[in-house]
Protein backbone atom coordinates (compact mmCIF):
# COMPACT_ATOMS: atom_id res chain seq x y z
CA UNK A 1 0.00 0.00 0.00
CA UNK A 2 0.93 3.67 -0.74
CA UNK A 3 0.58 5.71 2.38
CA UNK A 4 0.37 8.58 -0.33
CA UNK A 5 -3.18 7.38 -1.76
CA UNK A 6 -4.30 7.67 2.40
CA UNK A 7 -5.69 11.43 2.26
CA UNK A 8 -4.71 12.19 5.87
CA UNK A 9 -0.92 11.03 5.29
CA UNK A 10 -0.52 12.02 1.85
CA UNK A 11 0.62 15.66 2.43
CA UNK A 12 2.70 14.51 5.30
CA UNK A 13 4.91 12.10 3.16
CA UNK A 14 4.95 15.16 0.62
CA UNK A 15 6.44 17.16 3.63
CA UNK A 16 8.53 14.55 4.63
CA UNK A 17 10.41 14.25 1.07
CA UNK A 18 11.04 17.94 0.47
CA UNK A 19 11.85 18.41 4.66
CA UNK A 20 14.79 15.32 3.64
CA UNK A 21 16.81 18.17 1.79
CA UNK A 22 16.26 20.94 4.48
CA UNK A 23 18.12 21.77 7.31
CA UNK A 24 18.43 18.93 10.15
CA UNK A 25 16.11 20.73 12.52
CA UNK A 26 14.05 21.45 9.74
CA UNK A 27 13.82 17.88 8.90
CA UNK A 28 13.43 16.02 12.19
CA UNK A 29 10.67 18.94 12.95
CA UNK A 30 8.71 17.69 9.77
CA UNK A 31 9.03 13.69 11.44
CA UNK A 32 8.11 14.61 14.19
CA UNK A 33 4.89 16.35 13.39
CA UNK A 34 4.46 13.45 10.69
CA UNK A 35 5.19 10.78 13.75
CA UNK A 36 2.50 12.62 15.74
CA UNK A 37 0.08 13.09 13.58
CA UNK A 38 0.10 9.09 12.59
CA UNK A 39 0.11 7.91 16.11
CA UNK A 40 -2.71 9.96 17.09
CA UNK A 41 -4.99 8.28 15.00
CA UNK A 42 -4.09 4.22 14.82
CA UNK A 43 -6.76 3.18 13.26
CA UNK A 44 -5.44 3.11 9.62
CA UNK A 45 -2.63 0.69 10.53
CA UNK A 46 -5.55 -1.59 10.20
CA UNK A 47 -5.65 -1.01 6.82
CA UNK A 48 -2.49 -1.97 6.61
CA UNK A 49 -1.31 -5.66 5.08
CA UNK A 50 1.61 -5.58 7.18
CA UNK A 51 4.07 -8.68 7.82
CA UNK A 52 4.03 -10.77 10.96
CA UNK A 53 6.87 -12.95 12.68
CA UNK A 54 5.63 -14.99 15.62
CA UNK A 55 7.59 -14.38 18.13
CA UNK A 56 10.16 -12.01 16.63
CA UNK A 57 9.16 -8.40 14.85
CA UNK A 58 9.13 -7.55 10.66
CA UNK A 59 9.99 -4.73 9.07
CA UNK A 60 7.33 -3.66 6.66
CA UNK A 61 8.13 -0.71 4.28
CA UNK A 62 5.45 2.08 3.72
CA UNK A 63 7.27 4.78 1.76
CA UNK A 64 10.71 6.14 0.79
CA UNK A 65 11.92 9.23 -1.22
CA UNK A 66 15.30 10.31 -1.46
CA UNK A 67 17.06 10.13 1.61
CA UNK A 68 13.83 9.53 3.36
CA UNK A 69 12.34 6.07 4.19
CA UNK A 70 9.32 4.89 6.10
CA UNK A 71 8.51 1.70 7.82
CA UNK A 72 5.96 -0.39 10.29
CA UNK A 73 7.70 -2.37 12.65
CA UNK A 74 5.16 -5.25 14.01
CA UNK A 75 6.37 -6.57 17.14
CA UNK A 76 5.24 -9.92 18.64
CA UNK A 77 5.70 -10.75 21.95
CA UNK A 78 8.77 -11.40 23.20
CA UNK A 79 10.32 -9.71 20.15
CA UNK A 80 13.66 -8.03 20.67
CA UNK A 81 15.98 -6.02 18.17
CA UNK A 82 19.97 -6.33 18.54
CA UNK A 83 21.36 -3.91 20.75
CA UNK A 84 22.70 -1.76 17.72
CA UNK A 85 23.68 2.17 16.82
CA UNK A 86 22.55 3.93 13.46
CA UNK A 87 24.58 5.17 10.56
CA UNK A 88 21.33 8.17 10.19
CA UNK A 89 18.77 9.83 12.04
CA UNK A 90 16.12 7.88 13.61
CA UNK A 91 12.30 8.70 14.61
CA UNK A 92 9.82 6.47 15.79
CA UNK A 93 6.05 6.74 17.19
CA UNK A 94 4.58 3.93 18.98
CA UNK A 95 1.00 3.42 16.84
CA UNK A 96 -0.28 0.01 19.01
CA UNK A 97 0.81 -1.43 21.76
CA UNK A 98 3.77 -0.98 24.09
CA UNK A 99 7.63 -1.37 23.45
CA UNK A 100 10.37 -1.34 25.87
CA UNK A 101 13.74 0.77 24.88
CA UNK A 102 17.18 0.06 26.67
CA UNK A 103 19.76 2.37 26.44
CA UNK A 104 23.35 1.25 26.67
CA UNK A 105 27.03 2.47 26.63
CA UNK A 106 29.99 0.91 24.61
CA UNK A 107 32.35 -0.48 26.55
CA UNK A 108 34.59 -1.82 23.64
CA UNK A 109 34.05 -1.81 19.65
CA UNK A 110 31.92 -5.36 20.40
CA UNK A 111 30.48 -5.02 24.21
CA UNK A 112 28.01 -2.33 25.72
CA UNK A 113 25.84 -2.35 29.04
CA UNK A 114 22.53 -1.19 29.53
CA UNK A 115 21.84 2.16 31.50
CA UNK A 116 18.42 2.53 31.74
CA UNK A 117 15.17 1.83 30.25
CA UNK A 118 11.71 3.13 29.40
CA UNK A 119 8.51 1.75 28.17
CA UNK A 120 6.66 3.24 24.93
CA UNK A 121 3.18 2.86 24.91
CA UNK A 122 0.78 4.28 22.05
CA UNK A 123 1.41 7.75 21.45
CA UNK A 124 5.02 7.98 22.30
CA UNK A 125 7.44 9.46 19.75
CA UNK A 126 11.29 10.33 19.74
CA UNK A 127 13.92 11.58 17.41
CA UNK A 128 18.10 11.44 17.12
CA UNK A 129 20.54 12.17 14.90
CA UNK A 130 23.26 9.86 14.46
CA UNK A 131 25.67 12.06 16.82
CA UNK A 132 26.50 8.87 18.58
CA UNK A 133 26.75 6.30 20.27
CA UNK A 134 23.11 5.99 20.61
CA UNK A 135 22.99 2.55 21.23
CA UNK A 136 19.70 0.81 21.99
CA UNK A 137 17.60 -2.32 22.12
CA UNK A 138 13.89 -2.32 21.25
CA UNK A 139 12.00 -5.31 23.21
CA UNK A 140 8.23 -5.99 23.19
CA UNK A 141 8.03 -7.47 26.81
CA UNK A 142 4.52 -7.48 27.37
CA UNK A 143 1.35 -9.97 25.80
CA UNK A 144 0.22 -7.89 23.34
CA UNK A 145 1.71 -6.93 19.61
CA UNK A 146 2.73 -3.83 19.12
CA UNK A 147 2.66 -1.78 16.19
CA UNK A 148 5.28 1.35 15.55
CA UNK A 149 6.36 3.73 13.22
CA UNK A 150 10.16 4.89 12.18
CA UNK A 151 11.08 7.29 9.91
CA UNK A 152 14.79 6.89 8.94
CA UNK A 153 17.08 9.32 7.45
CA UNK A 154 18.55 6.94 4.29
CA UNK A 155 17.36 5.80 0.77
CA UNK A 156 16.27 1.94 1.03
CA UNK A 157 17.86 1.81 -2.41
CA UNK A 158 21.28 2.30 -1.16
CA UNK A 159 21.37 0.37 2.41
CA UNK A 160 19.35 -2.39 3.86
CA UNK A 161 19.20 -1.24 7.26
CA UNK A 162 19.37 1.75 9.71
CA UNK A 163 21.94 -0.20 11.65
CA UNK A 164 25.33 0.88 11.81
CA UNK A 165 26.80 -1.50 14.29
CA UNK A 166 25.70 -4.13 16.62
CA UNK A 167 26.92 -5.01 19.63
CA UNK A 168 27.02 -8.03 22.55
CA UNK A 169 25.39 -7.38 26.03
CA UNK A 170 28.30 -7.14 29.05
CA UNK A 171 27.38 -8.64 31.85
CA UNK A 172 29.29 -6.82 34.59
Amino acid sequence: MDLRALPEHGTLLAGLGAAAAAPVEVYLSTARRMLERMVAQPDWVSGLALERKPGGYTRNFLFGEGGISVWAMVWSPGATTSVHDHHCSCCFGVVRGAVREVWFRPISDTHAVATGEADRGPGYVACMLPSGPNLHQMINAGSEEAVSIHVYGYDHHLHASSVDREYQIARL
